[in-house]
């Protein structure tokens, strides 16, 4: 059995022999196909080049690996968030629910500011709906919740005898913010100005609610065999599709090319977090801290 989870802890640290060149290679050539091969009004790719064909082979190719070494590394194990406490966990949790936390007001100040910019008949709820606004409201209001939740998973982790487990409902508010930012991609007034950026947010989004589902799951010890590697099989693709979207467009940011950069596409500071926050999980999954001797055997490989 040791011989199996060192073998487990190997392949886990391989899956960032692939992340972090990936997320290398697949930036600079989305930062070279957007001024090059996309039309800056429409978002679609000008020209069949190669460097597109490549670019989405190699993006498949890094998120397929991602999902597939977890999968054929896995056991049946039961996950223990205690055995993940450690300072950098906690600091990097504790990061994100600061960022969900102004990403929430963010998100209600900006549906309310979009209704009363398009206020119609007098009143702002009918100019909610109308301007899609309702979405965005959601996502403040799960962004919120989500913020308070991983603020208080912070303060657990920090104590010895934090408990981890006990916020249930709070644990499935990041689900429901994902959710809502999916809604608002296509209801936004300029949805379809940037069709590439759209689809890759759409495989984003759809990487993190896998991985908010299995963290949900994990959190209220509603343990299965499959935990352990959806954590980091769709954790990894999802912070690597971010990486991509949100460091080219900080780039573009920087140089101040309003020409690439457009409202409503600049670059996601609760993304950037959300990459901090699994990357510093998946460096816990493959050296977490021993367990008591009690807790140990209740988690022991089950058949």
């Amino acid at each position: 059995m040791k011989i199996k989870e060192n073998n487990e802890k190997l392949k886990y640290s391989q899956l960032f022999l692939i992340f972090v060149p990936a997320a290398v290679v697949l930036t600079v050539m989305r930062c070279i196909q957007i001024p090059t091969v996309i039309d800056t009004k429409t978002g679609f790719y000008t020209s069949r080049s190669f460097l597109v064909v490549l670019f989405f082979v190699l993006l498949f190719a890094a998120c397929l690996s991602l999902a597939l070494i977890p999968f054929l590394a896995k056991q049946s194990r039961y996950i223990w968030f205690k055995r993940y406490k450690s300072k950098s966990f906690s600091a990097a949790t504790r990061l994100f629910a600061l960022v969900m936390l102004l990403d929430g007001a963010w998100s209600l100040v900006t549906a309310y500011d979009t209704a009363q910019d398009t206020r119609i008949f007098g009143t702002v709820l009918r100019s909610m709906m109308v301007s899609g606004a309702i979405p965005q409201l959601f996502r403040g209001i799960f962004g919120l919740l989500a913020g308070i939740y991983f603020a208080l998973l912070s303060g657990a982790l920090k104590k010895p005898d934090g408990d981890v487990e006990k916020h249930k409902v709070l644990a499935l508010m990041p689900v429901g913010w994902v959710g809502c930012r999916l809604l608002n991609l296509f209801v936004r007034r300029i949805s379809f100005l940037r069709v590439s950026d759209l689809f890759l947010e759409l495989c984003m989004c759809a990487f993190m609610t896998l991985f908010f589902m299995a963290f949900a799951q994990t959190a209220n010890l509603i343990y299965s065999k499959d935990s352990r590697w959806r954590l980091a099989g769709f954790g990894l693709p999802a912070a690597l599709i971010a990486v991509i979207l949100n460091v080219s467009r900080l780039i573009f940011t920087i140089i101040d090319s309003e020409k690439y950069v457009t409202e409503n596409y600049t670059f996601c500071v609760t993304d950037l977090a959300f990459v901090a926050f699994v990357v510093v999980l998946v460096l816990r999954m493959i050296k977490p801290k021993p367990l008591p001797e009690k807790e140990n055997t209740e988690s022991e490989i089950v058949s």
